[in-house]
Order: structure tokens, then C-alpha cells, then sequence
């Protein structure tokens, strides 16, 4: 029974033990993300360069959209290689894969590029604008303590985390929904759903680890909605 359990435990200590598994596993993620960086960068620069249309408000509400996500993906790179060690990780492959899903999804399966409208083109601008801009302050916020499995390093409870649990995700699904705006098609709309109730399973497996390692954490979930305060 001993040796059974050994066996069976092995994997999770493997996991929460091993450096070379941690430098792995940033090294995938920083390289990733460096490649967005560079893809983004890239589109900016062909946007401002090569663009007919007219340069008056949809224009400029583009290249901020654009410009932000430069800048979100660049601090996930800084960040994924200047974080501190977990002080704990979550079990099982359930919540990791949640993780890598809600991280990847939506580049997995891309949203068909459409012919909006003026006014969704705007509309799906500000919305990637003001989700972006939340997304870099609560990044921001979490600091070296961000990380894309369920991981516990240090608790935040200031800035927009003084607001909602998870700002990072509110505002992932706020630029997201900017993106299906802009190119609205059920198929879309069916994605940007599943992609939501992805990042819901990852908010409760991030708060499995966080209660387990911060008495504190109780509080916070008692005081504070998840994502959209008083609603959820």
C-alpha cells in the first residue's frame, strides 16, 4: 500500500518539486508570448503604415486597441520570467488543463475574420480598448505574482482586487467580446461562451489554492464578488 501511494503521488511531487519543470514550462510560455509580441508589434506597424482609411476617431480607437495589446503581452513576458516560486500548486490535470485552455483557446480556434460595421467596428474597438487597459492594470497589480496555472504565491487584495476577485479575467472577457464584436457570427458568440464558462471552472480551481494556502482568503471571497460586483 506504501509503495502505492508513492507511485501515485509521484507525479504531483514531480510537479511541485522539479526546477527544471518550472524553467520548462516559462521557457514554453515566454516563448509563446514572444511570438504574440512580435506578431502584434508587426500589426501595429502595418496598421499605422498601410491603412486607407480615413485617420478620425475608428482609426485612432484601432491603433490604441492594437497598441495595448502590444503592451499587455509584452508584461505577461516580463512578468512569466521575473515571478517569484509558488508557495503552493494546484492537484490534478483538471485544473491545468483549464488553465492552458483558457489561456489558448481563442488562438486555437480563431474567430472567422468578418466585415463589421461602422459602428460595430467602433463599438468592438472600445470594448478591446477598455478591456485591455483593465487587463494591463490588474496584470500590473498582481506583479510577480501572476501566473497562468493555479498558483499560489502572494494574495492581492488592492486595486481592482479591492473590487472583484478576478479583474483579470473580467477584463479578458470584455476585449474578447470587442473581438466578436468586430466580427459577430453565431459561431463566435457560441466560442466567446464556452471560452467564458472555461474561465469560470479556472476562477474556482484558482480559489481551491488560495483558500488552502491563505486563512485570509475566506474573507476576501465574503466580501467581494467574483467577477461583476453584486451580480457574480
Amino acid at each position: 500500500m506504501g509503495t502505492e501511494v508513492a507511485e501515485f503521488q509521484a507525479p504531483q511531487a514531480f510537479f511541485d518539486s522539479n526546477v527544471l519543470w518550472d524553467v520548462f514550462c516559462r521557457l514554453v510560455a515566454v516563448g509563446f508570448f514572444g511570438y504574440l509580441l512580435n506578431e502584434n508589434l508587426m500589426s501595429v506597424i502595418t496598421f499605422v503604415n498601410g491603412s486607407q482609411q480615413v485617420r478620425g476617431f475608428h482609426f485612432w480607437a484601432s491603433v490604441c486597441a492594437k497598441s495595448l495589446v502590444v503592451v499587455f503581452v509584452a508584461l505577461n513576458c516580463v512578468l512569466l520570467v521575473t515571478r517569484r516560486r509558488p508557495v503552493k500548486k494546484t492537484n490534478g490535470a483538471r485544473p491545468r488543463a483549464m488553465a492552458l485552455l483558457g489561456t489558448f483557446f481563442f488562438y486555437l480556434l480563431a474567430i472567422p475574420t468578418g466585415q463589421p460595421s461602422l459602428w460595430q467596428a467602433i463599438a468592438g474597438s472600445l470594448l478591446l480598448c477598455a478591456g485591455t487597459m483593465m487587463a494591463v492594470i490588474a496584470l500590473s497589480r498582481l506583479g510577480r505574482s501572476f501566473s497562468m496555472m493555479p498558483e499560489a504565491r502572494r494574495l492581492i487584495t488592492t486595486g481592482p482586487y479591492a473590487i472583484v476577485r478576478h479583474p483579470m479575467y473580467l477584463s479578458e472577457q470584455i476585449a474578447i467580446a470587442g473581438i466578436v464584436m468586430q466580427n459577430f457570427s453565431l459561431y463566435a458568440l457560441a466560442l466567446f461562451t464556452v471560452h467564458f464558462w472555461i474561465q469560470v471552472q479556472r476562477m474556482k480551481h484558482e480559489e481551491d489554492v488560495l483558500r488552502n494556502t491563505f486563512s485570509e482568503y475566506d474573507e476576501v471571497m465574503g466580501s467581494r464578488a467574483r467577477v461583476i460586483p453584486y451580480v457574480y
